[in-house]
């Protein structure tokens, strides 16, 4: 009996091992190589089922334009045709609608071909642009902070000036001063050929006293 007892015991043990080899051999299968995975990844995500999407994977939720501020628009970049939303060539009711405008007095009647001159919003009348009833914006001025993408803003000095743009050109009143000369004036720079604009930079012994977009149309400025 006491022999029996002890076959059965290692029987016992024997299929206890077994078993246990069994269930860990088991448990190195479940447990696959580490991997990205959207199923392992994702919360909720059963054995066998489809994928569950992860945040990332997601759209992100439609989000409306920021419209720049009346603040804001002091540090705006005066591009060759454009600064902000404030483009040559547009509408003076599209202008309107950016918020970052004001009308002259006695001129919202104007006629569709009138010319209409306005402010930037919050600045003085000297911070201005002009309208065309048929070519829409003709002219704006810039202010505070306002620079071209190359640095050029009021103070910059004509040095400065001549190496951003090589080709630059004057606007003559009738003198005989070479331009390689001069150090005042109006010089201009056509930076993107086409595109119906240019810089007007107005020089003052030496020093950029204000700079402008120009269209290159003519009609209710010069």
């Amino acid at each position: 009996m006491h022999r029996l007892a002890q076959i059965s015991c290692a029987a016992t043990l024997v299929a206890l091992v077994a078993a246990c080899g069994n269930g860990t051999t088991g448990h190195e299968d479940a447990a696959a190589p580490a991997r990205p995975s959207s199923s392992a990844s994702a919360p909720g995500g059963s054995a066998g089922g489809a994928p569950t999407a992860t945040p990332a994977s997601q759209a992100p939720p439609t989000s409306q334009p920021v419209k720049e501020t009346a603040a804001d628009a002091a540090d705006l970049i005066i591009h060759p045709d454009h600064i902000g939303p404030l483009k040559i060539g547009m509408s003076l009711g599209a202008a309107k609608a950016t918020g970052l405008i004001v009308v002259n007095a006695d001129q919202d009647g104007a006629g569709p071909g009138a010319c209409v001159s306005a402010h930037w919003k919050g600045q003085p009348d000297d911070a201005w642009m002009v309208f065309n009833g048929k070519y829409g914006l003709r002219a704006l001025d810039s202010f505070g902070n306002q620079k071209t993408p190359e640095g050029i803003k009021r103070d910059s000095t004509l040095a400065a000036v001549r190496k951003a743009y090589p080709q630059l050109t004057w606007r003559i009143d009738g003198d005989d001063i070479p331009d390689a000369q001069r150090v005042s004036g109006d010089a201009l720079a056509d930076v993107v050929k086409g595109d119906g604009a240019h810089y007007r930079i107005n020089i003052q012994k030496g020093k950029v006293a204000d700079v402008q977009l120009e269209s290159d149309r003519t009609g209710c400025y010069e």
